[in-house]
This record gives C-alpha cells, structure tokens and sequence, in this order.
C-alpha cells in the first residue's frame, strides 16, 4: 500500500502543479491541461495526491464547461484513490476523460527518472514494482 509520497515524488508533483497554474493564468489552457495531467503521472501512486489532482481536474472542467470531462472526473474523484491504495493503476494515464480510465499509456520520457519503479510492462492495472 502506498501511503505516503517520496520527498522527491512531492517536489516534481508540486512543480507541475505549479507549472498548470502558470499556465492557466496567462490563459494557455492547452499547456494547463497538458501540466495536470503530468501530475495526475506522478500523483496516481498514492491515494491522497490522486484524488487531488482528478479534484482539480473536475475544478477544471467545470470552469470551461466541459460535460464529458466533469462526468469523467466525478467517477476518477470517486473511485481514484481506491487503485492508488491497492498498487493498482493504469500506469502512465494521463487521467482525462479523453482516455480510457484503465488504459495503461507510456510514461513521457522525462518523467522515467522519477517513476523508474512504475510497473511498465503489464497490459492492465499495475503500479509500483515490488522490491
């Protein structure tokens, strides 16, 4: 059970928690979006930081009015955490509702560093590697 975020997990989550921020207020919605999900990559391993991220994802939606993707959120807000506790995720979703909710997606690159434990090679629900 993961409960508690590596430091160095919480420092790269809050960068592009702030990054989407940036984004948003200089009104690049696109880039916003694209900076949620990458934290929705790093957050899905944990419970706390799951729920989160889709509840800021629902903010989102709702602020642009979006039906398709608040409807997506309610159910990730909902039932999120519950993959999170139990190690069981669809690794590298980026967390829209514009993807399957457990379509398991390729991590970008420059985010393998920080979830080198991610469990990349099962065609389901996975999560962290056990060691």
């Amino acid at each position: 059970m993961n409960w508690i975020m590596p430091k160095d997990w919480k420092i790269r989550y809050k960068n592009e928690l702030d990054l989407s921020t940036k984004y948003k207020e200089e009104g690049n919605l696109k880039e916003a979006w694209k900076y949620l999900e990458r934290a929705h990559l790093i957050g899905q391993y944990y419970p706390i930081p799951h729920t989160e991220i889709h509840f800021r994802m629902l903010l989102f939606a709702i602020e642009q009015k979006n039906k398709k993707e608040i409807l997506g959120q309610l159910v990730r807000v909902s039932f999120g955490w519950l993959g999170s506790w139990l190690n069981r995720i669809p690794v590298g979703n980026t967390g829209g509702a514009n993807v399957p909710i457990f379509q398991p997606m390729p991590i970008p690159g420059d985010l393998l560093d920080i979830l080198s434990d991610a469990d990349q090679t099962s065609k389901s629900l996975s999560g962290l590697k056990k060691k």
